[in-house]
């Protein structure tokens, strides 16, 4: 339904048209057919809209004369002059104040009104597209555009000021209020002017509250981000500052895979700051997905509207969808570049980042799409990891709580240990079990569910029960290392552990980790090799990344496969991984631990970066006797100590094996399972070790 104010609107447009039209052009014949149209109820209503026009407009010849389209404009300025008394309506109120609070001109807020009101009120937009495009063919044809000479027209003005005003370097370009397309000229609005004219919140005049989203808050504390603390801590400090001497450009990069809490830390960071935090680019009100160019348009608007505003942050995510490197796509041959005015120049992307005024916080997944010159305008860069378990622990108690779900410290340990699922599937999965009923097994139930989908279980890998450092048979004594690396406070070292499988080289690495105060980050092979050239060596430098962020141990299963011979390397790939390996070794400022069913396979310069090289080997007879005690509770029977190929790993077997059985007291049985384990395995040849 038209406002008054409205009507008067179209009046003006209309009063304009027919004072600059001529009387033989199309235009002119469009603006007396939509007067004339007997199907348009601005005119033929009950109650007419423009009386003095209304009285003689019947009457009008579908093609006009020069003295009838005269009548018609004095007609309408008649009008113009009735309406001059009328006040603005909300929208115009609203459009007003934004214009005030972003220093736009007169003729700026004319211009933009008219393009708001085309976007938003179909009586105007319909009077517009009749008049300029008379013919259903034209229709068809053509899209339907408002560009500058149009404007022109509409609002009496000459070409030449429009064209000023819609300059790439005017405040309604600048602002991001208005865009034109430089290819056809078209001039349209920011998607979310629109809620200028459609909110009905009628008490509101603030357009800058209905432009602005601001971001929902985290159910996320600040200690849930301990295992980034030091990142964290820096952030907090530099965004503090730049808020208190209004600093611009200051632009923050958050990167890391999906679901380590990027937004998250975004949302905590602004509520620790006492900050409002207003989310750019997202998809509007009505749930359209919003195209690149509307999301930088966005940004725009929100940089210039918070441009004299100390007390708020711009979240920008998934900053690749903005600023892809612009890499050219080939189909059937043919090179294809992709759209400059899609991404925009380096110049004006680079000011976006400058001119910032309010503290911009960016979120990514992969840089490597990003191109370099902007990543470099960043004024810090935050990798996001997975949480350590103890911080999923923390958070497992915390959303367990939050939902009610009965559970003890345990419980939260325990989910913490079995899945590294990030806070978002924590808190999903307790909020699913609270709206079924359920408890602490609905909740294990809902987040296995989850990690099938999403790879966050893991498989338990704690210090067995029953492990006793004691039963390793090493040419290190296992007792005397871990005590002096714990007793040195040194954790810059590495240890390669080589052995025949069940020795205990990678339960001794847990243990050792334990003792430190250290969670472990176990990389197998197959984590890690990639068909793809490169992706090997990345794999690598992020292990060592993520152990470094989480301040894990961390630990290469089956390393020979990643640190074999240089020597009978066949192709490029193969010496490059174990270069990668080396330089990382070099650097890292944590224990690092490699494990190999084959030394003799090591590359030699690697084995000799290694600070301690220990060999295992099968179990010694006093070893057997006190392996056999602990698992099973009793003494051996003496046959068994003379087996050679013994490990801690057939014990644990066999033990799981008799329990299943039932023949855990059966020192007979127990005898012959031993006697199997080693049968089982392959013969043995030549000394092993690293000296061999």
């Amino acid at each position: 339904m038209l406002s008054t104010y409205e009507r008067k609107l179209i009046a003006t447009y209309l009063a304009n048209m027919a004072a600059k039209f001529h009387y033989r052009n199309s235009e002119a014949v469009g603006l007396v057919k939509w007067i004339t149209d007997r199907d348009n109820r601005i005119f033929h209503g009950e109650k007419t809209m423009f009386p003095h026009l209304d009285s003689f407009a019947r009457h009008l010849n579908e093609t006009p004369t020069e003295d009838q389209l005269r009548m018609v404009a004095q007609a309408l300025q008649r009008e113009c002059v009735a309406f001059k008394t009328v006040k603005y309506d909300l929208a115009a109120k609203r459009l007003r104040n934004l214009a005030q609070a972003i220093c736009l001109s007169t003729t700026d807020i004319d211009i933009l009104e008219l393009l708001l009101r085309y976007s938003t009120q179909p009586v105007i937009e319909r009077m517009i597209d009749d008049i300029f495009y008379v013919s259903a063919f034209e229709r068809t044809r053509y899209r339907v555009i408002l560009n500058s000479s149009t404007i022109a027209t509409l609002l009496n003005l000459s070409p030449g000021d429009v064209q000023r005003h819609l300059d790439s370097e005017s405040p309604l370009v600048r602002s991001g209020l208005a865009t034109i397309d430089r290819e056809d000229g078209e001039v349209g609005i920011v998607s979310r002017l629109r809620r200028v004219a459609t909110d009905s919140d009628h008490t509101s005049l603030d357009a800058i509250r209905l432009l602005l989203d601001v971001a929902p808050e985290s159910e996320l504390e600040w200690e849930d981000f301990e295992h980034i603390s030091k990142g964290r801590d820096h952030i907090e400090r530099l965004i503090a500052g730049a808020l208190q001497c209004s600093a611009s450009g200051v632009n923050i990069l958050l990167y890391g895979p999906p679901g380590t809490g990027k937004t998250e830390f975004c949302k905590v960071l602004a509520k620790r700051l006492g900050v409002t935090l207003y989310s750019v680019g997202e998809s509007d009100r009505e749930g359209d997905e919003m195209t690149r160019r509307e999301r930088q348009q966005e940004l725009r608007l929100t940089q210039r509207l918070l441009a004299k505003n100390q007390n708020s942050l711009i979240l920008f995510d998934e900053m690749d969808d903005l600023f892809t490197s612009r890499v050219g796509l080939s189909f059937f041959g043919m090179s294809i570049s992709s759209n400059s005015r899609n991404g925009g120049s380096k110049v004006y992307t680079h000011q976006l980042l400058e001119r910032a005024p309010a503290p911009t916080l960016w979120t990514i997944n992969d840089t490597s799409s990003v191109e370099r010159s902007l990543l470099r305008r960043m004024s810090y860069a935050l990798e996001l990891s997975p949480p350590s378990m103890s911080v999923r622990a923390r958070v497992w108690k915390t959303q367990l709580a939050r939902y009610g779900i009965e559970a003890d410290a345990d419980d939260a340990s325990a989910l913490a240990r079995d899945f590294t699922a990030t806070p978002g599937i924590a808190a999903g999965a307790t909020a699913a079990a609270r709206i079924a009923g359920g408890g602490i097994d609905a909740v294990r139930i809902g987040v296995q569910s989850i990690s099938r989908l999403v790879s966050c279980e893991v498989p338990p890998e704690g210090v067995p029960q029953l492990f006793d450092p004691t039963l390793i048979q090493a040419n290190t004594c296992p007792v005397k290392l871990a005590e002096s690396l714990v007793k040195s406070g040194v954790l810059k070292f590495s240890l390669c552990l080589q052995g025949p499988p069940g020795t205990g080289k990678s339960t001794y690495i847990r243990y050792l980790a334990e003792r430190l105060g250290l969670e472990v980050i176990q990389k197998r092979t197959s984590d890690l090799l990639s068909k793809w050239v490169g992706e090997t060596e990345t794999n690598i430098a992020n292990a060592f990344k993520e152990a470094r962020n989480t301040n894990s141990f961390l630990i290469f299963d089956e390393a020979d496969s990643l640190l074999y011979d240089r020597k009978l390397a066949q192709r490029s790939w193969e010496v490059s991984q174990v270069n990668e390996m080396l330089t990382w070794m070099e650097v890292h400022q944590l224990p690092f631990a490699c494990t190999t069913n084959f030394g003799e396979h090591l590359d030699g310069a690697t084995l000799r970066r290694f600070v301690f090289k220990v060999t295992l080997d099968y179990l010694q007879p006093e070893q057997i006797r006190a392996a056999f005690q602990t698992y099973f509770g009793f003494a051996p029977p003496e046959r068994i100590l003379n087996l050679t190929n013994l490990t801690p790993g057939d014990f644990a077997v066999v033990q799981r094996k008799s329990e299943i059985i039932g023949q855990s007291d059966d020192q007979g049985a127990l005898a012959e399972m031993l006697c199997a384990e080693c049968d089982a395995k392959p013969g043995q040849s030549g000394s092993i070790g690293f000296l061999a």
